[in-house]
């Protein structure tokens, strides 16, 4: 070992104390530089791993392609596979319906369907059934079992007429867990089946399909191939159904990536300024040492190594912990996110399974190579400056020095009486930068605090619910719009025959309990004059109920409507959110759309009477806004989309279970409570709260070594002065009331900065987020428990400080202390 491996190495043991608390701030950043990313990217490639296990791997779904364009397809370079369906038939189920189908060895693959037992049918009249359908159609039978079933043939216009034929089973499929709610059931057939029933030109053939190279593309370039493909294949718009569930569980969003490293670069900073502030402030006291070192001859080459190893000694040690404290954080992490997934959430079997397999290497091993790099990148940059300050000083100046900053005066004044405040200025004046960099370093932490803490308390989760449901329940239809492969479910469809009809009202305000049932309508619209990609921009316009009248008037921001003008059917009201996508639009503009309204498009015009900014509730994520009878007379039709159900707190309960088992009678019809929507928001704001904390509370504990190291070095350096000062008439209780000074300077210092910029900031995010509907924040609720919780943890620290301190400094007597630094 070498004169400066040894000297390095008794300095590690010799300043114990630092390289302590410098150890413990290095392994709560590598443990943060951990676990980030590893939580991160983990969860979303479990998130992907799930998602791929459940969901077919098909990119894309070409519907009514004919047999020599589907065999075309498969052979273009851009394809990596290409698998065929077909659907011949179809099964009269008594209260359903059912669906031959025929899909060849790949399309199953891509599809991933799979059989409960047996075999998949291969010739002649064999068939794959489940049991759901055998049950529905009131037959018992097993695999190997003949069975008659009734079909009617697909042909070129329509479904002919109804036939029987034995078949017999080879398989059991798995009945689908909504196939029994739904009445849709399917059964496999036989290559032979679909030549028998039906002609090669009346053959329509379903082409799924996965695009060549995709796994180092993004989502929009796989659409701009499949899309591409279908262009010169003459395949059109209408007929293309992506994948989209796979296609954006396979997709990561650039967004993510700059999210972790935002945060990584916040908890980087964060290190560096602790480590260089715990070295810096002992180093300007050791100046002397290495004066010493450098009067024996040592180079400001050799002094720098000195410093520069005895920070990488500790980091060797303080790393590997951190890493090892990072695995263990991580893998508790990754238990704790399974609560994010809700029960009826498809996926979470199958993440508990794919965890409690190790199906998934969530612990990466170059996510500990990058940790252990990033934080030891870390400790040298803190080391660089402390490094510059040993090596810069003579060994004349070194002899001199006592750890306060050169001025450019050249006299001191001097006071005619000495108090304990001026004594504590004093000392705190010594080193300015010493000072300042504590409480920067400590107020940094929270100021991060107070703005996450102001966005958490502005996220109230009553607040939020009561803004979307303004009653106790609300129904609606459960409609999609753009759902390719299911456009019978198009509310343009499903208002020709409501669910929410007259009988239904009946049924609801039958229920005990039930007080009134406020009803609003919707109505889909194109706006001919906005586009949105190759097509027209769809949206919808909402009916707002007369009861809402006066709540639809308190949101108007800018113009003046009242619901009367409203109900004139010339004039309408915009959300403000709508100005985003068509910027330029003014009050009294003109507004040209177009009603769909079952099979019909009516060309409507409006004036813009008025700009607003209306709750969920109201709006129900729609742009537009007329009265309740302007959309029913445009439409011809009954278009109730949305009833809020007044119900008594009393009996709360029993209205929920009996309005629950009308809706399960109707697929279309979907329930939600305020109460559902305040236990989501407080499980969602929870969750959240407990990640951001338990982050805040290790990156606070970074720069508490701060604070700990600027006291503990503040009294050792000056306990030969100190020692004096007691020989000369200072009391013990003077010297206690000196140092709690100190640490109230340090305190108010750093609550002010804390506080003071911290509520700035938050406040200007709280903005941001409500302008954005982030996390669903409407209005801002200053985070009183959070800042008193703040203020009594940082005067905790600062007395129970003192006081260890003070412990440490009466173990030694008077003449110990003032002979202390003679050695």
């Amino acid at each position: 070992m070498n004169t400066i491996n040894r000297t390095a190495f008794s300095n590690l043991k010799l300043n114990k104390g630092r390289n302590i608390m410098a150890g413990i701030a290095i392994l709560l950043t590598t443990l943060l530089i951990f676990v980030i990313p590893a939580i991160g990217l983990g969860t979303v490639e479990i998130d992907m791993a799930a998602a791929n296990k459940v969901y077919p791997t098909f990119h894309v779904m070409y519907r009514n392609v004919k047999p020599d364009t589907a065999e075309a397809i498969s052979h273009r370079a851009e394809v990596e596979t290409a698998g065929l369906r077909q659907d011949p038939a179809m099964i009269p189920v008594p209260d359903g319906t059912g669906w031959m189908v025929y899909m060849d060895d790949t399309a199953r693959k891509l599809n991933k369907t799979k059989l409960e037992e047996g075999n998949f049918p291969k010739n002649g009249n064999e068939i794959a059934v489940s049991n759901g359908l055998l049950k529905a159609m009131g037959i018992t039978a097993g695999i190997g079992d003949t069975i008659e079933l009734p079909y009617q043939p697909v042909e070129a216009d329509g479904v002919g007429y109804e036939k029987k034929q034995e078949f017999v089973i080879t398989g059991l499929l798995p009945t689908q867990k909504d196939s029994d709610d739904s009445g849709i059931y399917s059964a496999m057939v036989t290559r032979d089946f679909v030549e028998q029933e039906q002609p090669e030109s009346v053959r329509r053939y379903r082409v799924m399909l996965r695009v060549a190279g995709a796994e180092s593309m993004t989502t929009d370039e796989i659409k701009d191939i499949y899309k591409q493909i279908a262009l010169e294949m003459g395949i059109s718009e209408a007929d293309i159904a992506d994948n989209s569930i796979y296609l954006s569980a396979n997709y990561r969003d650039p967004s993510l990536y700059a999210g972790i490293a935002g945060i990584m670069l916040i908890v980087i900073l964060a290190g560096i300024m602790t480590i260089y502030s715990l070295y810096y402030i002992t180093m300007i006291y050791k100046v002397q040492e290495f004066g010493k070192l450098k009067a024996l001859g040592a180079t400001k080459r050799q002094i720098r190594q000195i410093v520069f190893r005895e920070g990488m000694l500790t980091s060797c040690i303080a790393i590997p912990l951190g890493l090892i404290a990072g695995s263990i954080a991580a893998s508790i992490g990754y238990r704790f996110l399974l609560s994010a997934y809700g029960t009826e959430n498809p996926l979470r079997p199958v993440v508990i399974e794919l965890i409690e397999n190790h199906e998934v290497t969530l612990l990466k091993p170059w996510i500990y190579v990058m940790a252990a790099a990033v934080s030891l990148l870390t400790v040298v940059c803190a080391l660089i400056r402390p490094m510059q300050i040993a090596a810069r000083i003579s060994p004349v100046e070194a002899m001199r020095y006592d750890g306060s900053m050169k001025t450019k005066k050249k006299l001191r004044r001097g006071c005619p009486e000495m108090t304990l405040f001026r004594l504590t200025g004093a000392n705190l004046s010594r080193n300015k930068k010493r000072t300042v960099m504590t409480i920067v370093t400590l107020s940094l932490t929270g100021i991060l605090f107070m703005v996450i803490s102001t966005v958490l308390s502005c996220a109230d989760p009553e607040e939020i619910a009561r803004d979307s449901v303004f009653d106790e329940f609300q129904i609606s239809v459960n409609s999609r719009t753009g759902d390719k492969m299911h456009p019978e479910l198009e509310w343009s469809v499903l208002c020709k025959n409501n669910p929410l009809n007259r009988d239904f009202e009946k049924q609801v305000m039958n229920i005990p309990g039930v007080e009134k049932i406020t009803k609003a309508s919707l109505l889909q619209v194109e706006l001919p004059d906005l586009m949105d990609g190759d097509e027209t921009w769809k949206t919808g316009i909402i009916g707002i109920p007369e009861e809402y009248a006066d709540k639809m008037q308190q949101t108007v921001k800018e113009g003046s409507c009242t619901y009367e003008e409203l109900q004139q059917g010339d004039k309408i009201l915009i959300d403000e959110n709508m100005l985003s996508y068509i910027p330029g639009t003014k009050i009294g503009d003109t507004l040209r759309v177009v009603i769909r309204s079952g099979n019909n498009l009516i060309p409507k015009e409006f004036e813009i009477a008025a700009i607003a900014d209306m709750p969920y509730g109201m709006n129900h994520l729609s742009f537009l806004v007329l009265p309740n009878s302007v959309i029913h007379e445009l439409a011809g039709l009954e278009m109730d989309y949305y009833w809020s159900v007044a119900a008594d707190q009393k009996r709360l309960q029993s209205v929920e279970k009996e309005l629950k088992s009308l809706i399960k009678t109707n697929e279309l019809l979907e329930l939600k409570s305020y109460e559902d929507e305040v236990a989501y928001n407080e499980k969602n704001t929870s969750f959240l709260s407990q990640l951001c904390y338990v982050f805040m509370i290790v990156l606070g504990g970074v720069g508490i070594m701060n604070l700990i190291n600027t006291m503990v070095n503040s009294i050792y350096v000056r306990r030969r002065e100190l020692g004096i000062m007691q020989a000369i008439g200072l009391s013990e209780k003077q010297l206690v009331r000196m140092l709690q000074l100190e640490g109230i300077f340090y305190t108010a210092g750093t609550l002010l900065l804390s506080l003071g910029f911290g509520n700035l900031l938050g406040y200007l995010v709280f903005l941001y987020a409500k302008k954005n509907r982030m996390f669903g924040i409407l209005s801002y609720h200053y985070p009183a428990a959070q800042t008193v919780v703040l203020i009594i943890v940082i005067l905790t620290i600062q007395l129970l400080l003192t006081y260890l301190i003070m412990k440490n400094f009466r173990k030694q007597s008077m003449i110990e202390r003032i002979r202390l630094s003679e050695a």
